[in-house]
């Protein structure tokens, strides 16, 4: 950008004492900027119009075709803030196809058939395109509604890039400021979720902020908790035990590490409600700054693991033990008595182990879903579950045939429940095959899991119903049993990290694939 007051000596003197009467004005109209976009942007259009020669300059954003003044000084009737355009019918869009300066001097001779001036009627035009971080963001533009110009002069192009540098300029403060309170209100929207209880500490663990959720729990004001050790507010002082768990966690989060823990609280209204909290450091050059404790609301979840472990103590204590009596009572009648009565016997000890297989299974599945399963899973041999898992199901049918072919060294992340698994599998496609069906046990190595496919010669399972089977309490249309089997299967591998799916059979029937983890 050539400087006008740099020109040699011998140069129109009046030509820069103009430009240099603009600078002065533009300076001023910078130093005395407003605090919106259009505050401080306006003044500076009304030194280009003084000083270019214009009635009109105005700034226009650009969206693909769409064409929306932002700011504009003059010709209020023609131009104003809020007015948009299609692209396609505006003198910008020939600055945008251009770089540098765009002027249209005699619009009526130039571009008479024009859609701009069929729409707009402007004489003459000038204008340049604006760039922010980089990218395209619409245009800077003097205009005259119906006299024609004659060419820039050099300290009039020196002038319009001057404004449009300020002018890009302000668009990038703009932009960062909506990015900055976009930013801001997310943070806010966040900090304030009516599902978390939120609290901002010092290095030292006092109070510096806490969100509306935590103080409308315990209807605190600001100045009654701000500054406090957080383990003195309300949320923690109502039990000894529990402020202690708090200044614990909080000191050890002095100290850098992330601490969870569960407490209780009490409202003021005398609720009380269970949370799970974490409690974060923030460290700025490896020394802690903050540190954030976040409680999540979990008293639902432990109303259901409690009544989960109220049911799985009745199975356990009173179902189970009562049923092993039956059934121990049952297989010395069953000994000792003969003909109808021995066959009653044997009715109620089949019932009777059926009976304590279904609650063993029950008890798998609510351990499951608790925090505290009845096993770790582990890395096991597939072969021998697999073995063990067909002959009890070769059992129920000696018509029946049953194929495997297992690799040696096989082996999946399960635990001492998957021979079930297997196993409840296998005796459905003995029960719904018919007699003398034939199951073929297979496996394959699909990425990092193991594919254990079970298929069966049977009537197969209609598509629509291959979903449904493995939800609670579904049955097979065919089926006479507790629909519990197959969701019991499905909350198991689900539970070691596997799937389970039905497809149909080369065999004709089904194929029950159940894939898990190899690591």
């Amino acid at each position: 950008m050539d400087d006008p007051l740099d020109c040699p000596e011998g140069s129109d003197s009046e030509e820069r004492d103009r430009y240099l009467a603009a600078m002065q004005d533009l300076t001023a109209a910078m130093a005395a900027s407003g605090t919106s976009f259009r505050e401080r942007v306006e003044p500076v259009l009304d030194v280009g119009r003084e000083h270019l020669g214009f009635p009109n300059g105005h700034i226009a954003v650009v969206s693909g075709d769409e064409h929306t003044i932002v700011a504009s000084s003059g010709l209020s009737s023609t131009i104003t803030p809020g007015a948009e355009t299609p692209l396609s019918e505006t003198y910008c869009r020939h600055t945008l196809d251009e770089s540098g300066i765009h002027v249209v001097t005699n619009a009526s001779e130039s571009m008479s058939t024009d859609p701009a001036y069929e729409r707009f009627g402007l004489e003459a035009y000038v204008g340049t395109t604006l760039r922010a971080d980089g990218a395209e963001y619409g245009t800077l533009c003097f205009v005259n509604d119906n006299e024609a110009i004659s060419e820039f002069s050099d300290w009039q192009q020196t002038l319009f890039e001057h404004l449009t540098q300020w002018v890009e300029a302000e668009i990038e403060r703009e932009l960062a400021v909506d990015t900055r309170e976009q930013s801001q209100q997310l943070l806010e929207a966040t900090f304030n979720s009516p599902e978390t209880f939120i609290g901002i500490l010092d290095a030292d663990g006092n109070l510096l902020r806490a969100n509306e959720t935590a103080l409308g729990f315990v209807d605190a004001d600001d100045e009654a908790v701000f500054g406090e050790p957080f383990w003195d507010t309300p949320w923690w002082n109502h039990n000894e035990a529990v402020a202690y768990r708090c200044q614990d966690a909080v000191e050890r989060a002095m100290d850098g590490e992330m601490v969870r823990f569960e407490a209780e609280h009490i409202g003021a209204d005398g609720q009380r409600i269970s949370t799970s909290v974490v409690a974060r450091p923030v460290a700025v050059d490896g020394t802690v700054q903050k540190i954030i404790v976040e409680g999540t609301d979990i008293t639902d979840l432990k109303r259901r693991e409690e009544q989960m472990e109220f049911f799985n103590s009745i199975l356990r204590h009173d179902i189970l033990n009562g049923m092993t009596v039956i059934e121990a009572r049952a297989e010395t009648l069953a000994d000792a008595l003969g003909g109808t009565q021995a066959t009653y016997a044997e009715t109620i000890l089949d019932w009777s182990r059926d009976i304590v297989d279904l609650t063993q299974k029950v008890r798998s599945v609510l351990s499951t879903m608790s925090d505290d399963g009845l096993t770790e899973a582990e890395t096991i041999a597939l072969g021998p579950v697999v073995e063990g898992a067909t002959r009890k199901a070769a059992s129920m049918d000696e018509d029946c045939t049953l194929k495997t072919d297992i690799p040696d060294g096989i082996e999946v992340v399960a635990d001492d429940l998957l021979d079930d698994v297997v196993g409840n599998i296998l005796t459905n496609a003995v029960e719904h095959g018919g007699p003398g069906t034939t199951i073929e046990v297979t496996t394959e190595r699909v990425d990092s899991m193991v594919h254990l496919r079970i298929a069966d010669d049977g009537p197969g399972i209609p598509p629509e119903e291959r979903e449904a089977i493995f939800e609670k309490g579904e049955r097979g249309t065919e089926s006479t049993g507790t629909g519990f089997g197959l969701y019991f299967v499905s909350v198991m591998v689900d539970s070691y990290g596997g799937d389970i799916w039905v497809e149909e059979s080369d065999l004709g029937g089904s194929e029950f694939v159940v894939a898990l983890p190899s690591e």
